[in-house]
């Protein structure tokens, strides 16, 4: 076998090791970029839950456990707002100028909704996932539909009972459609808000 016909076999097998060599590190950089936004996006929707559950709890005394009260509850529900009436002077509290008649409270109800989320709230959030109620208990980005885990109940600690709840999904749930092999991410890690062994509502990525 002749040089020329050497070379011009070997030049495709160094073309395409190249391209291995240069394409393997920006794939890498692609995946993490899908990979960090898609777990940004989960966080989100975590976030959203625990404020419906907070709320709920405040007005129910308990977490909900399934995502069809907490839906119902967003939707149809309203939370009362107390309202002073009236000028409070800075000698005595609010509970004593109520009972002296210089001040009187009234009562106004809001929608959960918007006292759940306000502007405030919906102008931060992150802009790539909207806030649809109806699919609050849908996994962003999963293809096969997969819905977040939610629990609640109550454990002891330190001789007083407390209320917990736990919402939570795996990595790959919404990293569906990706090839995560050999990328260093362990896809049975879960993703979650609270705790049902801790008295905590704090999600576990790190906030």
């Amino acid at each position: 076998m002749n040089q020329k016909l050497i070379s011009r076999l070997l030049w495709p097998v160094i073309f395409f090791l190249g391209y291995m060599v240069v394409k393997s590190p920006v794939n890498q950089i692609l995946f993490e970029k899908a990979f960090n936004e898609r777990k940004s996006d989960v966080i989100q929707k975590l976030v959203d839950i625990r404020s419906v559950q907070v709320a709920y709890k405040e007005k129910n005394k308990v977490y909900a456990g399934d995502f069809n009260t907490l839906i119902d509850f967003v939707k149809n529900d309203s939370i009362a707002i107390i309202k002073a009436i009236g000028e409070v002077p800075d000698s005595i509290t609010e509970d004593q100028a109520l009972k002296l008649g210089i001040i009187s409270r009234d009562s106004a109800y809001i929608s959960v909704y918007e006292s759940v989320f306000p502007a405030e709230y919906i102008q931060n959030r992150v802009s790539r996932i909207a806030l649809n109620i109806d699919e609050l208990a849908l996994v962003p980005y999963s293809e096969s539909k997969k819905l977040f885990k939610i629990d609640s109940g109550n454990i002891e600690k330190g001789k007083v009972v407390v209320q917990v709840f736990e919402v939570s999904t795996d990595f790959a749930s919404f990293m569906d459609g990706i090839d995560a092999d050999n990328k260093g991410i362990n896809l049975q890690k879960p993703l979650m808000v609270g705790s049902m062994v801790e008295p905590k509502i704090n999600g576990n990525w790190g906030e």
